[in-house]
Protein backbone atom coordinates (compact mmCIF):
# COMPACT_ATOMS: atom_id res chain seq x y z
CA UNK A 1 0.00 0.00 0.00
CA UNK A 2 2.57 2.32 1.02
CA UNK A 3 4.10 1.76 -3.14
CA UNK A 4 0.36 2.25 -4.00
CA UNK A 5 -0.16 5.92 -2.70
CA UNK A 6 3.67 6.96 -3.63
CA UNK A 7 3.08 5.82 -7.56
CA UNK A 8 1.27 8.31 -9.60
CA UNK A 9 -2.15 5.95 -10.48
CA UNK A 10 -3.64 6.61 -13.85
CA UNK A 11 -6.19 4.81 -15.62
CA UNK A 12 -6.17 5.37 -19.17
CA UNK A 13 -9.57 4.38 -20.07
CA UNK A 14 -13.21 4.86 -18.72
CA UNK A 15 -16.64 5.39 -20.49
CA UNK A 16 -17.72 7.52 -17.09
CA UNK A 17 -19.32 10.29 -19.59
CA UNK A 18 -21.53 7.59 -21.40
CA UNK A 19 -22.93 6.40 -18.03
CA UNK A 20 -23.23 10.12 -17.39
CA UNK A 21 -25.59 10.32 -20.47
CA UNK A 22 -27.16 7.24 -19.98
CA UNK A 23 -28.21 8.15 -16.42
CA UNK A 24 -26.94 11.52 -14.81
CA UNK A 25 -25.40 10.67 -11.08
CA UNK A 26 -23.69 12.81 -8.21
CA UNK A 27 -19.53 11.58 -8.60
CA UNK A 28 -19.19 12.30 -4.89
CA UNK A 29 -21.45 9.76 -3.86
CA UNK A 30 -20.99 6.05 -3.52
CA UNK A 31 -22.70 4.66 -6.68
CA UNK A 32 -24.55 1.25 -6.76
CA UNK A 33 -24.81 1.26 -10.48
CA UNK A 34 -22.02 1.72 -11.60
CA UNK A 35 -18.02 1.28 -11.57
CA UNK A 36 -16.61 4.56 -11.12
CA UNK A 37 -17.25 7.46 -8.20
CA UNK A 38 -14.92 9.88 -6.61
CA UNK A 39 -15.08 7.62 -2.94
CA UNK A 40 -13.98 4.47 -5.00
CA UNK A 41 -11.28 6.80 -6.79
CA UNK A 42 -9.65 7.82 -3.59
CA UNK A 43 -10.20 4.37 -1.71
CA UNK A 44 -7.98 3.23 -5.03
CA UNK A 45 -5.43 5.57 -4.52
CA UNK A 46 -6.34 7.10 -8.61
CA UNK A 47 -4.68 10.13 -9.36
CA UNK A 48 -5.95 10.75 -13.14
CA UNK A 49 -8.00 9.09 -15.33
CA UNK A 50 -9.39 9.48 -18.82
CA UNK A 51 -13.24 10.34 -19.38
CA UNK A 52 -13.69 8.63 -23.05
CA UNK A 53 -16.27 10.51 -25.05
CA UNK A 54 -17.74 7.53 -26.53
CA UNK A 55 -19.17 8.58 -30.37
CA UNK A 56 -21.66 5.24 -31.46
CA UNK A 57 -20.52 3.62 -34.56
CA UNK A 58 -23.89 3.89 -36.59
CA UNK A 59 -23.60 8.02 -36.18
CA UNK A 60 -22.62 9.50 -39.14
CA UNK A 61 -20.25 12.52 -38.61
CA UNK A 62 -21.78 15.57 -37.93
CA UNK A 63 -24.61 13.99 -35.26
CA UNK A 64 -21.44 11.56 -34.17
CA UNK A 65 -19.68 15.52 -33.32
CA UNK A 66 -22.52 16.76 -31.63
CA UNK A 67 -22.47 13.71 -29.30
CA UNK A 68 -19.37 13.74 -28.31
CA UNK A 69 -19.71 17.20 -27.63
CA UNK A 70 -22.78 16.61 -25.63
CA UNK A 71 -20.86 14.05 -23.49
CA UNK A 72 -18.64 16.78 -22.69
CA UNK A 73 -20.58 19.10 -21.51
CA UNK A 74 -22.25 16.53 -18.92
CA UNK A 75 -18.90 15.41 -17.80
CA UNK A 76 -17.99 18.87 -16.92
CA UNK A 77 -20.50 19.66 -15.48
CA UNK A 78 -20.04 16.93 -13.44
CA UNK A 79 -16.51 17.26 -12.32
CA UNK A 80 -16.02 18.38 -8.38
CA UNK A 81 -14.30 21.58 -8.18
CA UNK A 82 -10.98 21.03 -5.93
CA UNK A 83 -11.41 17.10 -6.24
CA UNK A 84 -12.56 15.98 -9.44
CA UNK A 85 -10.89 18.44 -11.58
CA UNK A 86 -10.29 18.67 -15.06
CA UNK A 87 -6.64 18.69 -16.69
CA UNK A 88 -5.32 18.86 -20.43
CA UNK A 89 -1.26 18.56 -19.73
CA UNK A 90 1.45 16.52 -18.56
CA UNK A 91 2.14 19.51 -15.78
CA UNK A 92 -1.52 20.26 -14.94
CA UNK A 93 -1.91 16.56 -14.16
CA UNK A 94 1.67 16.20 -11.99
CA UNK A 95 0.82 19.64 -10.20
CA UNK A 96 -3.57 18.37 -9.68
CA UNK A 97 -1.86 14.97 -8.33
CA UNK A 98 0.67 16.93 -5.37
CA UNK A 99 -2.90 19.04 -4.50
CA UNK A 100 -4.27 16.03 -3.89
CA UNK A 101 -6.83 16.11 -6.58
CA UNK A 102 -8.21 13.59 -8.91
CA UNK A 103 -7.50 14.65 -12.54
CA UNK A 104 -9.47 14.13 -15.64
CA UNK A 105 -8.08 13.98 -18.81
CA UNK A 106 -10.69 13.61 -22.20
CA UNK A 107 -10.39 11.01 -24.97
CA UNK A 108 -12.49 11.16 -27.93
CA UNK A 109 -13.53 7.20 -28.66
CA UNK A 110 -13.77 6.95 -32.23
CA UNK A 111 -12.60 9.43 -34.68
CA UNK A 112 -14.86 9.19 -37.07
CA UNK A 113 -16.36 13.10 -36.37
CA UNK A 114 -13.08 14.37 -37.24
CA UNK A 115 -13.71 14.71 -40.79
CA UNK A 116 -16.20 17.42 -38.92
CA UNK A 117 -14.69 21.40 -40.12
CA UNK A 118 -13.36 22.89 -37.17
CA UNK A 119 -13.95 19.31 -35.28
CA UNK A 120 -9.75 18.80 -34.58
CA UNK A 121 -9.42 22.02 -33.53
CA UNK A 122 -11.88 21.90 -31.11
CA UNK A 123 -10.89 18.89 -29.77
CA UNK A 124 -7.57 20.36 -29.01
CA UNK A 125 -9.99 23.68 -27.31
CA UNK A 126 -11.71 21.03 -25.23
CA UNK A 127 -8.43 19.37 -23.93
CA UNK A 128 -8.63 16.16 -25.86
CA UNK A 129 -5.52 14.74 -25.57
CA UNK A 130 -5.73 11.16 -27.67
CA UNK A 131 -8.64 9.66 -30.23
CA UNK A 132 -9.44 6.05 -30.25
CA UNK A 133 -9.54 6.30 -34.00
CA UNK A 134 -12.90 4.19 -34.76
CA UNK A 135 -14.87 1.28 -32.69
CA UNK A 136 -16.17 -1.82 -33.66
CA UNK A 137 -17.41 -0.46 -37.42
CA UNK A 138 -14.93 0.56 -40.08
CA UNK A 139 -15.81 4.49 -41.42
CA UNK A 140 -14.83 6.54 -43.64
CA UNK A 141 -11.52 6.52 -42.61
CA UNK A 142 -10.25 3.83 -40.40
CA UNK A 143 -11.04 -0.28 -40.39
CA UNK A 144 -11.57 -2.15 -37.20
CA UNK A 145 -10.53 -4.83 -35.75
CA UNK A 146 -14.15 -6.04 -35.28
CA UNK A 147 -15.48 -5.15 -38.49
CA UNK A 148 -14.54 -5.76 -42.19
CA UNK A 149 -11.79 -3.72 -43.72
CA UNK A 150 -12.62 -0.82 -45.81
CA UNK A 151 -8.95 0.82 -46.82
CA UNK A 152 -6.65 -1.91 -45.99
CA UNK A 153 -5.92 0.36 -42.78
CA UNK A 154 -6.02 4.16 -43.32
CA UNK A 155 -8.00 5.58 -46.40
CA UNK A 156 -5.84 8.66 -47.96
CA UNK A 157 -7.60 11.00 -45.41
CA UNK A 158 -6.92 8.84 -42.94
CA UNK A 159 -3.16 9.42 -42.70
CA UNK A 160 -4.03 13.39 -42.88
CA UNK A 161 -6.15 12.98 -39.78
CA UNK A 162 -3.85 11.23 -37.82
CA UNK A 163 -0.99 13.28 -38.62
CA UNK A 164 -2.55 16.81 -38.15
CA UNK A 165 -3.86 14.46 -35.03
CA UNK A 166 0.11 14.20 -33.72
CA UNK A 167 0.91 17.59 -34.83
CA UNK A 168 -1.69 19.17 -32.26
CA UNK A 169 -0.53 17.42 -29.52
CA UNK A 170 -3.24 15.03 -29.55
CA UNK A 171 -1.88 10.94 -29.19
CA UNK A 172 -3.73 8.48 -32.09
CA UNK A 173 -5.16 5.36 -30.08
CA UNK A 174 -4.92 1.99 -31.83
CA UNK A 175 -7.21 0.47 -29.49
CA UNK A 176 -10.50 -0.64 -31.65
CA UNK A 177 -8.79 -0.72 -34.85
CA UNK A 178 -7.40 -3.49 -37.29
CA UNK A 179 -3.81 -4.95 -37.51
CA UNK A 180 -3.16 -2.97 -40.63
CA UNK A 181 -4.39 0.27 -39.51
CA UNK A 182 -2.26 -0.18 -35.98
CA UNK A 183 0.92 -0.48 -38.90
CA UNK A 184 -0.44 1.76 -40.89
CA UNK A 185 -1.01 4.92 -37.74
CA UNK A 186 2.89 3.76 -36.43
CA UNK A 187 3.69 4.54 -40.65
CA UNK A 188 2.45 7.86 -40.81
CA UNK A 189 2.49 9.40 -36.80
CA UNK A 190 4.87 11.50 -36.08
CA UNK A 191 4.71 10.88 -32.45
CA UNK A 192 3.98 8.33 -30.41
CA UNK A 193 0.92 5.64 -30.70
CA UNK A 194 -0.90 4.40 -27.55
CA UNK A 195 -3.43 1.34 -26.93
CA UNK A 196 -5.41 3.10 -24.61
CA UNK A 197 -7.41 -0.41 -23.82
CA UNK A 198 -5.96 -3.42 -25.53
CA UNK A 199 -4.92 -6.50 -24.07
CA UNK A 200 -2.74 -9.35 -25.90
CA UNK A 201 -4.10 -11.45 -28.24
CA UNK A 202 -1.18 -14.45 -27.70
CA UNK A 203 -2.87 -15.16 -24.52
CA UNK A 204 -6.92 -14.41 -25.45
CA UNK A 205 -7.07 -14.89 -28.93
CA UNK A 206 -9.88 -11.65 -29.52
CA UNK A 207 -9.63 -9.00 -32.25
CA UNK A 208 -9.93 -6.22 -29.83
CA UNK A 209 -6.46 -7.46 -28.61
CA UNK A 210 -2.97 -6.56 -29.71
CA UNK A 211 -0.59 -9.48 -31.48
CA UNK A 212 3.21 -9.78 -30.13
CA UNK A 213 4.47 -8.21 -33.32
CA UNK A 214 2.17 -4.74 -32.97
CA UNK A 215 3.32 -4.56 -29.25
CA UNK A 216 7.05 -4.48 -29.82
CA UNK A 217 6.59 -2.10 -32.82
CA UNK A 218 4.38 0.47 -30.11
CA UNK A 219 7.27 -0.24 -27.63
CA UNK A 220 9.97 0.59 -30.77
CA UNK A 221 8.16 4.02 -31.52
CA UNK A 222 7.88 5.04 -27.67
CA UNK A 223 4.36 4.47 -26.96
CA UNK A 224 2.39 2.37 -24.91
CA UNK A 225 -0.26 -0.48 -24.81
CA UNK A 226 -2.76 -0.09 -21.64
CA UNK A 227 -4.09 -3.72 -20.60
CA UNK A 228 -8.20 -3.83 -21.31
CA UNK A 229 -9.54 -5.34 -17.79
CA UNK A 230 -12.52 -6.82 -19.72
CA UNK A 231 -13.06 -10.80 -18.75
CA UNK A 232 -14.13 -11.39 -22.69
CA UNK A 233 -10.35 -9.85 -23.76
CA UNK A 234 -8.56 -11.72 -20.97
CA UNK A 235 -9.83 -15.35 -20.64
CA UNK A 236 -10.44 -17.51 -23.38
CA UNK A 237 -13.41 -18.90 -21.70
CA UNK A 238 -15.05 -16.16 -20.91
CA UNK A 239 -14.42 -14.82 -25.06
CA UNK A 240 -16.02 -17.63 -25.99
CA UNK A 241 -19.17 -17.01 -23.74
CA UNK A 242 -19.53 -13.58 -24.04
CA UNK A 243 -19.34 -14.37 -28.32
CA UNK A 244 -22.33 -16.86 -27.61
CA UNK A 245 -24.23 -14.47 -25.39
CA UNK A 246 -23.75 -11.59 -28.32
CA UNK A 247 -24.91 -13.86 -31.20
CA UNK A 248 -28.01 -14.78 -28.30
CA UNK A 249 -28.59 -11.02 -27.43
CA UNK A 250 -27.92 -9.50 -31.05
CA UNK A 251 -31.76 -9.20 -31.88
CA UNK A 252 -32.89 -7.53 -29.33
CA UNK A 253 -29.69 -5.04 -28.81
CA UNK A 254 -29.90 -4.28 -32.71
CA UNK A 255 -34.02 -3.53 -32.10
CA UNK A 256 -32.99 -0.98 -29.54
CA UNK A 257 -30.00 0.90 -31.24
CA UNK A 258 -32.14 3.71 -32.26
CA UNK A 259 -34.08 3.84 -29.14
CA UNK A 260 -30.99 4.53 -27.43
CA UNK A 261 -30.01 7.21 -28.38
CA UNK A 262 -33.23 8.78 -27.92
CA UNK A 263 -34.19 7.19 -24.43
CA UNK A 264 -30.55 6.14 -23.09
CA UNK A 265 -31.64 5.72 -19.43
CA UNK A 266 -34.78 3.22 -20.11
CA UNK A 267 -32.38 1.01 -23.09
CA UNK A 268 -29.52 1.26 -20.52
CA UNK A 269 -31.42 -0.10 -17.68
CA UNK A 270 -33.18 -3.07 -20.10
CA UNK A 271 -29.67 -3.74 -21.32
CA UNK A 272 -27.82 -3.45 -18.20
CA UNK A 273 -30.88 -6.85 -16.95
CA UNK A 274 -29.93 -8.60 -20.27
CA UNK A 275 -26.41 -9.24 -19.33
CA UNK A 276 -26.69 -9.09 -16.02
CA UNK A 277 -29.35 -12.47 -16.79
CA UNK A 278 -26.58 -13.94 -18.91
CA UNK A 279 -23.05 -13.22 -16.97
CA UNK A 280 -20.08 -14.67 -18.21
CA UNK A 281 -17.78 -17.25 -16.41
CA UNK A 282 -15.81 -15.44 -12.94
CA UNK A 283 -12.36 -14.63 -14.06
CA UNK A 284 -9.59 -14.15 -11.24
CA UNK A 285 -7.35 -10.54 -10.94
CA UNK A 286 -4.68 -13.05 -11.86
CA UNK A 287 -5.36 -13.74 -15.23
CA UNK A 288 -5.07 -10.01 -15.80
CA UNK A 289 -1.86 -9.75 -14.27
CA UNK A 290 -0.82 -12.78 -16.55
CA UNK A 291 -1.38 -10.40 -19.53
CA UNK A 292 0.58 -7.50 -17.96
CA UNK A 293 3.39 -9.49 -17.95
CA UNK A 294 3.51 -10.91 -20.98
CA UNK A 295 3.11 -6.88 -22.35
CA UNK A 296 6.30 -6.66 -19.92
CA UNK A 297 8.09 -9.46 -21.60
CA UNK A 298 7.70 -7.53 -25.25
CA UNK A 299 7.96 -4.39 -24.65
CA UNK A 300 9.55 -3.59 -21.48
CA UNK A 301 8.03 -2.43 -18.03
CA UNK A 302 8.29 1.11 -19.94
CA UNK A 303 5.50 0.45 -22.17
CA UNK A 304 2.92 -0.71 -20.35
CA UNK A 305 -0.16 0.81 -18.50
CA UNK A 306 -3.51 0.31 -17.15
CA UNK A 307 -6.56 1.11 -19.34
CA UNK A 308 -9.99 -0.41 -17.58
CA UNK A 309 -12.37 0.13 -19.49
CA UNK A 310 -14.35 1.06 -15.75
CA UNK A 311 -18.22 1.94 -17.00
CA UNK A 312 -18.24 0.41 -20.06
CA UNK A 313 -17.94 -2.90 -19.40
CA UNK A 314 -20.81 -5.22 -18.23
CA UNK A 315 -18.95 -7.74 -16.48
CA UNK A 316 -15.67 -7.19 -13.90
CA UNK A 317 -12.64 -9.23 -12.87
CA UNK A 318 -12.94 -10.98 -9.05
CA UNK A 319 -10.60 -9.10 -7.83
CA UNK A 320 -10.69 -5.60 -9.61
CA UNK A 321 -14.22 -4.86 -9.72
CA UNK A 322 -13.95 -1.09 -9.78
CA UNK A 323 -11.45 1.33 -9.13
CA UNK A 324 -11.28 0.88 -5.26
CA UNK A 325 -9.37 -2.26 -5.77
CA UNK A 326 -6.25 -1.12 -7.60
CA UNK A 327 -4.31 -1.29 -4.88
CA UNK A 328 -4.43 -5.11 -4.95
CA UNK A 329 -3.49 -5.33 -8.64
CA UNK A 330 -0.26 -3.39 -7.16
CA UNK A 331 0.84 -6.23 -5.23
CA UNK A 332 -0.31 -8.83 -7.51
CA UNK A 333 2.10 -7.41 -10.19
CA UNK A 334 4.88 -6.99 -6.55
CA UNK A 335 4.05 -10.86 -6.12
CA UNK A 336 4.83 -11.59 -10.05
CA UNK A 337 8.19 -10.34 -9.61
CA UNK A 338 7.98 -6.84 -11.29
CA UNK A 339 10.15 -4.41 -9.54
CA UNK A 340 8.91 -1.36 -7.54
CA UNK A 341 10.23 1.54 -10.24
CA UNK A 342 8.45 -0.74 -12.48
CA UNK A 343 5.39 -1.12 -10.96
CA UNK A 344 5.31 2.46 -10.76
CA UNK A 345 6.06 2.56 -14.38
CA UNK A 346 3.08 0.28 -15.58
CA UNK A 347 0.65 2.34 -12.89
CA UNK A 348 0.94 6.04 -14.06
CA UNK A 349 4.85 6.76 -14.82
CA UNK A 350 4.50 5.67 -18.60
CA UNK A 351 1.60 7.15 -19.54
CA UNK A 352 2.57 10.94 -18.13
CA UNK A 353 5.43 10.17 -20.28
CA UNK A 354 3.70 9.51 -23.36
CA UNK A 355 1.58 12.96 -22.66
CA UNK A 356 4.93 14.51 -22.52
CA UNK A 357 6.22 13.00 -25.76
CA UNK A 358 3.17 14.33 -27.37
CA UNK A 359 3.46 17.60 -26.06
CA UNK A 360 7.17 18.00 -27.72
CA UNK A 361 5.69 16.29 -30.96
CA UNK A 362 3.25 18.82 -31.21
CA UNK A 363 6.10 21.49 -30.16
Amino acid sequence: MNLHQEALVIDGHTDVPTRLWEEPADLSQRLADRHVDLPRLREGGVDALVFALYVPAPLEPEPGWEHAQELYRISTDALIPGQLVQVASAEDLQRSSWRGEVAVLFGLENGRPLTVPGALDQCVRMGIRYVTLTHWASHEWCDASTDDPRHGGLSGEGEGIVWKMSRAGILPDVSHVSDDAVRHVLDVAPGPVIASHSSARALCDHPRNLPDDLVRDIARKGGIVMANSYPAFVSPEASQADAARGRELKPELQETEEEYLRNPRKVWRERARLFADHPLPRVPLSVFVDHLIHLVDLGGEEHLGIGTDFDGIPDVLEGLEDPSKLPDLTAALLDRGVDKAGVKLILGGNFLRVLREGERAAE
